[in-house]
Parts: C-alpha cells; structure tokens; sequence
C-alpha cells in the first residue's frame, strides 16, 4: 500500500511540474536572416516560434490544454528553450531542430494561431 502510494504521489507531482526555458545561460547569436515566426510540430504538438534579429525569441506551445510560451535563445547551431537542441539550415528555406531523437522542422508563416498571438509579440 504504501508504494502504491508513493507512485501515486511521484505522479502527481510530475503532473504539475511545467517545463522551465534554459535560454537565459545562453549568449544569443544575431541571427537576422532568421528574424519572423516560424512554425512546426512534432507528432504531437505545434510549435510557433518568433525569432528576432539579435537571436532571441519565445517558443508557443500547448501545455496540459493551456497555451504557454518559454524563451529562446538561438547561440551558433542550437537552439535552446527548455533544452539545448542542434540546429539546422535546410536547403528549401526550413529550419529544423533536433533533440532527444526528435525533430521539429520549422517553416516561415505570417499565420499565427490565435492562442499564440499575446505570447509572440515583437
């Protein structure tokens, strides 16, 4: 009973744990071939970025049904938010970022969901 318990405890409070952008320990690289929004998803989720010329941003993305937003750095090739992710320049004008065996491919967009809208602000 009392490791049921403490199963049941450790999942709660993971459940209520929201993740925390690293950006800040990051020195951001100028990057104003990439200043805009850029959007992409995952298998699960999607993500909208602002990117600004001096190589800092904020990431959009749905939480446990809210909408949130976190702090970007871009600092050489990564990207960093809530993790350092490699970063790459595609051919067809995409940007992707990978961590953990997941990537995000990321393209220009002038549409942002609604949700997003008081998140990205320039």
């Amino acid at each position: 009973m009392k490791a049921l318990l403490a199963v049941f405890a450790a999942l709660a409070t993971a459940g209520c744990m929201t993740p925390h952008s690293v950006a800040h320990k990051y020195t951001p690289t100028p990057t104003p071939d990439l200043a805009g929004y850029w959007v992409g998803s995952n298998m699960i989720q999607t993500h909208t970025m602002l990117i600004r010329p001096n190589g800092t941003g904020e990431l959009c993305y749905e939480y446990q049904g809210k909408y949130k937003a976190t702090p970007v750095t871009i600092t050489g090739d990564k990207i960093v938010a809530m993790s350092e992710a490699n970063f790459t320049r595609n051919p067809d004008g995409t940007v992707s970022q990978c961590a953990w065996g997941t990537c995000v491919n990321f393209k220009r967009t002038e549409n942002i969901a609604a949700a997003c809208r008081e998140w990205l602000k320039q």
